[in-house]
């Protein structure tokens, strides 16, 4: 992954069906894919260019051995990503701070015992 990247709704859709597919996945596959799990009629040239939005954000990986086939995979795991995303995010929005980032969670509120145990354990 090149840098954090904030996946629009449909990009997310479809790294979602990425990350779950078994193996690489040709365009004409992972279209098929999309519109029959999400009950869309998507056109190719849709899905075509999302997938190369992700590739230039370095999430998805084009196999490009064979001239008409591309095939497509995820350039990194669903964890990989919300962690640099989220790491982004408490760096731009909570002043790189996980305390201001928990305190938004919480509304300032105490957090349930429960809750703080599991974060003891984690520090």
């Amino acid at each position: 992954m090149k840098k954090p990247f904030k996946l629009s709704e449909t990009e997310r859709q479809i790294m979602e069906v990425l990350w779950q597919l078994p193996e690489p996945s040709s365009l004409k596959e992972t279209l098929d894919f999309l519109n029959g799990r999400l009950n869309k009629s998507w056109k190719q040239q849709t899905v075509g260019t999302y997938l190369s939005h992700l590739e230039e954000a370095g999430l998805i990986s084009v196999d490009k051995r064979f001239s008409r086939l591309h095939l497509y995979f995820p350039a990194c795991t669903r964890e990989e990503y919300m962690q640099s995303y989220l790491q982004k995010l408490v760096e731009t929005s909570f002043d790189n701070s996980i305390v201001n980032l928990v305190a938004a969670f919480t509304g300032g509120k105490k957090l349930p015992e429960k809750d703080a145990q599991e974060l003891r354990k984690l520090i």
